[in-house]
């Protein structure tokens, strides 16, 4: 009974030495480069199923603290330079209408769209206010034509910005954070403890929401590039008969001492009767 006995303690005791296995010290391993390449140092003990449930989301690094990756990386990096192309005109025209269809000659000419189209008609003046998006390889085509119809310019502005190292930057960073993105899916796929799955998906998470905010920029730089904008507004000022103008006023005249006038009649009237 005594040998029996002890042969069981033997073996209960060899299992709870038994060392980890080789997949589950290579997720270890790997855990703790993620962690110190992402995150600040953590303590290593395992935290209670109270903690677990209290998860707290490991902390990732800003853009600056990531390592760029080497000019070798799978991402095909920009060689054409980035430059967005905008501005805004002002035209004086004498018939607004003509002017308008001229105009929208031309944005059909050369491939062009109204982003927005505004009209306005005061008691002095007329206008369009346009905002107009053109292929940038046609932005100066445009210009040219839409300044030889009648009118006078009398406001120009013409800006030019070179977007390049901001976009080249904003692909090494996608690139870097898809690269750690893949590296934490495939340590997920290893990972059996509940902790270190809540901490790789709050990684992922993380991460992916980055890589979307990047790829929005990248996008939005690329139609900007792609296709430049111009604020244009088509004026007129209204002719204002001074005739007109002198009777109305004189009329206006006369309305307001009759008015007046007979207040004071009414006014007079009774202060006689009270009398």
């Amino acid at each position: 009974m005594k040998t029996t006995i002890l042969y069981v303690a033997l073996a209960f005791l060899m299992i709870a030495c038994h060392p980890k296995t080789e997949a589950e010290l290579e997720l270890d391993t790997e855990m703790n480069i993620m962690n110190c390449s992402l995150a600040p140092a953590t303590d290593a003990s395992e935290p209670s199923m109270n903690t677990m449930v209290k998860f707290v989301p490991p902390v990732i690094k800003k853009d600056d603290a990531i390592e760029a990756e080497p000019k070798t990386s799978t991402t095909k990096s920009t060689k054409s330079k980035k430059i967005i192309k905008d501005g805004s005109i002002v035209i004086k025209v004498k018939d607004i209408e003509a002017a308008k269809k001229h105009i929208d000659a031309v944005i059909k000419k050369y491939d062009s769209y109204y982003e927005s189209e505004e009209f306005q008609n005061y008691d002095n003046k007329t206008r369009y206010i346009l905002k107009i998006r053109i292929p940038s390889k046609q932005f100066e085509n445009f210009l040219g034509a839409a300044e030889n119809g009648e009118g006078q310019i009398t406001s120009k502005t013409i800006n030019a910005r070179d977007v390049t190292e901001e976009y080249v930057d904003g692909e090494i960073r996608l690139n870097s954070k898809r690269l750690f993105r893949n590296r934490y899916n495939e340590l997920l796929t290893k990972a059996g403890k509940v902790v270190d799955i809540l901490a790789i998906e709050e990684n992922i998470r993380v991460l992916q929401e980055e890589i979307e905010s990047t790829e929005g920029r990248l996008k939005f730089l690329d139609d900007q590039v792609l296709y430049s904008t111009i604020d244009l507004t088509l004026l007129t000022e209204k002719e204002i008969n001074k005739d007109e103008e002198k009777t109305e006023t004189f009329k206006e005249k006369i309305k307001w001492s009759l008015a007046t006038g007979w207040a004071s009649v009414v006014t007079l009237t009774l202060w006689c009767i009270q009398q």
